[in-house]
């Protein structure tokens, strides 16, 4: 009855002065309204369990190689070695390896570019899935000839087949082979993002459809190298990562003695959940740790705003004291005001977290993992409420402790003399504000490393300059194109047709674009391997690639179509300065680790492989050395990009009409999409600093503006005594500057004692 009573009073007390509820209840709303809405983020990528069986016993496995662990900490899987694992390794119930590939599906309308993936027949039982239509695949369909098999996403089955019930059983053209769907797996289903498996920055695709992954016979006799594969695996009950790390490593040491060759194999078991996470997790912990910011903010912004407003009602509180009231009800009755406000903040909250999310997963960059599963679940709800309780308390327990301890009979004495607020009261107050100006600073500060730190990112030198190239993938059927010759007569096509195309000023393939991650991955010598070893990026292109992007060649010449068979390539300045250093590369010889020579012909300037990354040593090899079956294929106009998509998508179905056209991007876009998650973080920081900066100026505006109106009679008796305009200007200014010049100090202070303790030697070393 006594809460009841309390709660009603207060709620009485409240809707008499909507000029403080209103915006009290405002402030409470967005800040924890955001504040659910960034944690929902954290909650679908951090904290909430794989949609998988006892998604705690799936670990994801990478292999170190101790000699390059410094530039590449883990490496994908070797097919050999997860062969020789899948033996003898007691520990692990069961593993799957599984690789990103794109499928051309044709015969049924346009042809379409589908994202894939190869996976290990028993992919979907050591995830713990079932297919709602049809089955998974048998182990038997790991073999070649039986693999003409597939499982498909229910995306796809309802956005290409129209949800056909009959589509199990029958047949479909994936890469102008007949592939029967035996499995239509559930809406729900979401496969783990590649990325974090294979170091690629930026979005990924989710794979459509599913299908057997062979190993060819040369990779299964590829001892050392070829680290091509994610392996997913599922622990046995009571086992432990540790216990699964010893036998991979057993297993390897043995492959090291057929190998003759003692490189010190090592392998590494990460939690699933975690390698999901990847590099999101400090980028979502300093999001979280900014909007817990600016929830304080607004909890000390309302405690001041609480404190003004309990002395403005010292009278009210005196005459219940006098009248009996004990200081635990006083206490109570304060915390009921703030309880209401609180909850009315938490209503408000539930809708601004619904357009956050909402907004988060509209424009959140592709390469955030679990995006789509953000939602309002019961663990965000139960945490908001959690929020509202923990705020209630924040912003009420002070002002109701300060205001239970008044003593009645001075502050009927006081008041009757129309006296200023107490000196205690002003300190008190000015510690808030002081308080919430420095966190409110700390979020600046916060929000403008961010973007000192992207503006730097977006101005440094990519390597090339490719304003008005356009760039399509290109992905040839399997069948249609088994032969080198094939392929190849494909490309030359391509480029006959383009060569021709007005405003096409050059065109050329890659195996892969600049600002898409690392791919194969080599090391080089310049005597056999047994000089100093380095590590080098390399890319099959076509003799016009680097015309086309705008990579400056720094000396000797381009590959041209008379190198075909003659083992020249061009090499990046920064490999040429391991190789030679101060020297002349140009003509000189050097290795892979199989003994495989190359001629350097030419230097190219550095590339970066990612955005956020220094220029990777890169060697450029003609694209009939390693005739590809997916590549990207680049064209630069004479205008803007767009004008010769047309020519572009001409072009490919004249050199073969079964060939899909995805869509095409323009450098600006594929640079766009490898800094897309930082330009998330820093848009979000520099918002809730934006909105802290607004609440925090809220609060000393209505602190200040408090003071002047309980210091009216003094400012007058001063106007009286003589004091001029000015030094009343003054008298308020240093009052309401002062907490806010010691907050921004102490703001301020941590870093700068850094700064100043920093070692010079650290220091450029980091640089």
């Amino acid at each position: 009855m006594k809460l009841t009573g309390d709660l009603s009073h207060a709620a009485r007390s409240l809707l008499r002065e909507p000029g403080f509820t209103v915006p009290a209840i405002l402030m409470l709303g967005l800040g924890l309204g955001a504040t659910s809405a960034v944690f929902s983020l954290v909650n679908s990528i951090l904290l909430k369990p794989l949609p998988y069986a006892q998604p705690d016993r799936l670990v994801s496995i990478r292999e170190v190689i101790p000699s390059i662990a410094q530039v590449y900490p883990t490496l994908p899987v070797n097919a050999r070695h997860f062969v020789e694992w899948r033996k003898s390794c007691p520990s692990l119930e069961s593993m799957s390896v599984f690789q990103p590939a794109t499928l051309n599906l044709t015969g049924q309308g346009e042809p379409e570019r589908l994202d894939a993936a190869m996976v290990s027949a028993n992919l979907f039982r050591v995830l713990g899935v079932r297919p709602a239509q049809g089955r998974g695949f048998r182990n038997e369909e790991e073999q070649e000839g039986k693999d003409t098999v597939a499982v498909l996403t229910d995306g796809l089955w309802r956005r290409r087949f129209h949800a056909d019930p009959s589509l199990v059983g029958r047949s479909i053209s994936l890469n102008g082979r007949a592939h029967t769907v035996v499995g239509i797996l559930a809406p729900d289903f979401r496969f783990p993002d590649p990325n974090p498996f294979f170091d690629r920055p930026g979005g990924s695709p989710h794979a459509e459809v599913f299908v057997p992954n062979v190993f060819a016979k040369n990779e299964l006799e590829q001892l050392l190298g070829r680290h091509n594969y994610g392996v997913i695996a599922r622990l046995r009950p009571g086992a432990s990562p540790q216990q699964a790390v010893a036998q991979l490593e057993a297993v390897q040491a043995r492959i090291e003695t057929m190998a003759g060759e003692k490189i010190n194999l090592r392998a590494v078991a990460t939690p699933l959940l975690e390698t999901v996470a990847g590099n999101s997790r400090r980028g979502l912990l300093v999001l979280m740790g900014a909007i817990a910011a600016l929830l304080l903010i607004v909890c000390v912004n309302l405690a001041n705003l609480l404190l003004a407003r309990s002395e403005r009602r010292s009278r009210e509180f005196a005459v219940r004291a006098a009248l009996g009231a004990t200081r635990g009800a006083l206490i109570r009755h304060g915390l009921a005001e703030s309880l209401l406000l609180a909850f009315g903040g938490g209503l408000l909250a539930a809708g601004v977290a619904a357009v956050g999310i909402d907004l988060l997963k509209a424009y959140g960059p592709a390469g955030i993992p679990r995006l789509d599963e953000v939602a309002l679940d019961g663990r965000v709800v139960a945490f908001a409420s959690m929020l509202v309780a923990v705020t209630a308390l924040l912003f009420g327990f002070l002002p109701a402790w300060r205001a239970s301890r008044t003593d009645p009979q001075e502050t009927l004495r006081s008041a009757t003399r129309g006296a200023t607020a107490s000196s205690g009261a002003m300190r008190l107050r000015s510690v808030l504000v002081a308080s919430e100006v420095g966190l409110g600073a700390a979020l600046l500060i916060l929000a403008g490393m961010l973007l000192n730190s992207f503006v730097r990112l977006i101005r440094a030198d990519k390597g090339f300059r490719a304003p008005t190239v356009l760039a399509v993938d290109i992905g040839l059927s399997g069948s249609k194109y088994q032969a080198d010759a094939a392929r190849d007569g494909f490309y030359r096509r391509l480029f006959a047709t383009l060569s021709t195309e007005p405003g096409v000023q050059a065109a050329a393939i890659s195996s892969a674009l600049p600002l898409q991650g690392e791919t194969w991955i080599d090391t080089v010598s310049t005597n056999g391997g047994s000089s100093p070893e380095f590590t080098v990026n390399v890319r099959f292109v076509s003799p016009d690639y680097f015309r086309a992007m705008g990579i400056p060649l720094r000396a000797g010449r381009p590959l041209s179509e008379s190198d075909r068979g003659h083992q020249r390539v061009v090499i990046s300045r920064r490999l040429a300065a391991s190789l030679w250093p101060g020297q002349d590369p140009l003509g000189r010889r050097f290795t892979r680790g199989n003994n495989e020579w190359f001629e350097a012909i030419g230097v190219a300037g550095d590339v970066r492989a990612e955005a956020d990354q220094a220029p990777v040593a890169m060697m450029y090899r003609g694209y009939w050395e390693w005739m590809p079956y997916r590549t990207v294929l680049v064209a630069r106009a004479a205008g803007v990009p767009q004008s010769i998509a047309g020519a572009m998508r001409a072009a490919i179905h004249a050199a073969d009409p079964d060939v899909p056209v995805p869509p095409m991007r323009t450098m600006a876009e594929v640079f766009d999409e490898s800094v897309g998650t930082r330009r998330f973080q820093m848009l979000l920081a520099g918002g809730f600093a934006l909105m802290a900066l607004l609440v925090a100026s809220f609060g000393i505006y209505a602190v200040v503006s408090y003071s002047v109106a309980r210091r009216t009679s003094e400012l007058g008796i001063r106007a009286a005594l003589g004091a001029q305009a000015g030094d009343l200007y003054g008298l308020i200014l240093w009052q309401g500057m002062t907490p806010v010049a010691v907050g921004l100090l102490a703001a301020c202070l941590i870093p700068a004692r850094r700064a100043s303790s920093l070692d010079p030697l650290e220091a450029l070393r980091y640089q």
